[in-house]
């Protein structure tokens, strides 16, 4: 199970191990249908557009969908791309959590081979406030949940 260590001041990170290996965690974050099934983690919500990602450096991402009959929508660009160890992004996210809320952030996911499992870990930080810093960690440890099932 993922526990968030708030790192530094509006900054978490998560780390969980899956019993996979590091090719397989790496996709999940990089294939549409794969991303589909775990991004959205334990929540109620839906998507109501396919997940766009173009996983290369200066490519970009698009998630849009609804929760708790809310409209959000996600998306950034790809920073760096290091198949299968590394991605970072942009994490844009307008008007959150509240209106005129900057959702502007930085996304990095580093895996590390553990035997025949992979250990990630995953630092999100810049947040504008605490309160979006907390409800990324909950939603973080939801999506790597959910990704643990589809593993």
């Amino acid at each position: 199970m993922a526990t968030p260590d708030f790192c530094s001041p509006l900054a978490l990170r998560v780390a969980r191990t899956f019993a996979a290996p590091r090719e397989r965690v790496f996709r999940a974050w990089t294939d549409p249908k794969a991303v589909k099934h775990w991004f959205l983690g334990e929540s109620e919500g839906e998507w109501t557009l396919e997940p766009d990602l173009d996983a290369r450096t200066g490519g970009g991402y698009r998630f849009t969908g609804t929760s708790g009959g809310k409209a959000w929508c996600i998306h950034g660009t790809y920073l760096e791309v290091k198949a299968p160890e590394r991605l970072v992004f942009t994490w844009e996210w307008k008007d959150y959590p509240a209106p005129g809320d900057s959702g502007d952030t930085l996304v990095t996911v580093e895996l590390f081979e553990r035997g025949r499992q992979t250990e990630l870990v995953l630092t999100h930080e810049k947040f504008a406030t605490e309160a979006a810093r907390q409800d990324h960690a909950t939603g973080w440890v939801g999506c790597l949940g959910a990704m643990a099932k589809l593993l």
